[in-house]
């Protein structure tokens, strides 16, 4: 039997380079109001950094531009893949600047996502966030975090003065999407079955 190789998906994980231009990202603006939203939970405000890096720091331009620069520097992933068109092919939209974030139950996800769609859409780089929910108890949830979060003066004051979008209007299914909103819905797929004719 031939020997078998062990990896730690911690190993698996792309790093982001914290090399940006900061000509179109200035993480330092943003710093009071991650402060503030994320208080002491250091981990949060880390990923809402590293995604903004990824999608605004001007590096990047796809998922595979990512992966490429971090297979070509780790010997993990070298030994996991062998070639860069073998990791390629396990990417999930490659030519897209898409992306996840992987943390654990209970650690604050609605927080990071809260802040990454809030400087979005302030650093106008997006006009309209959707977030999609596995279920309409989650859908509520959020949408009643979400607003709380949206209703906090001090987060809104926080933000850059020159913001395209400073507060958000939080909606759900029952609203019309417009430009400076999150729009919380939810997705279900539902299983057809086929009906055979004769």
């Amino acid at each position: 039997m031939p020997d078998q190789q062990q990896f730690r998906n911690e190993d698996l994980v792309l790093r982001v380079s914290r090399n940006v231009d900061p000509a179109r990202l200035d993480m330092g603006r943003y710093e009071p109001f991650l402060d503030a939203l994320c208080t002491t939970r250091d981990y949060q405000k880390d990923a809402i950094r590293v995604v903004l890096r990824y999608f605004l720091g001007g590096r990047y331009a796809s998922l595979r531009q990512l992966a490429e620069e971090d297979f070509g520097s780790s010997e993990t992933l070298q030994a996991r893949y062998v070639t860069f068109h073998e990791m390629a092919r396990h990417l999930q939209l490659p030519d897209q600047l898409a992306c996840s974030v992987d943390l654990a139950t209970a650690t604050g996800k609605s927080y990071v996502m809260y802040g990454i769609a809030r400087i979005m859409l302030a650093h106008g780089a997006v006009d309209r966030v959707l977030v999609l929910c596995p279920s309409r108890t989650i859908e509520k949830g959020l949408t009643e975090k979400f607003r709380a979060l949206s209703g906090d003066a001090t987060l809104k004051t926080l933000l850059p003065e020159a913001s395209r979008v400073r507060n958000p209007h939080i909606i759900n299914g029952t609203e019309s999407i417009v430009d400076g909103t999150i729009w919380i819905f939810t997705l279900i797929l539902r299983s057809c079955a086929r009906t055979r004719l004769t």
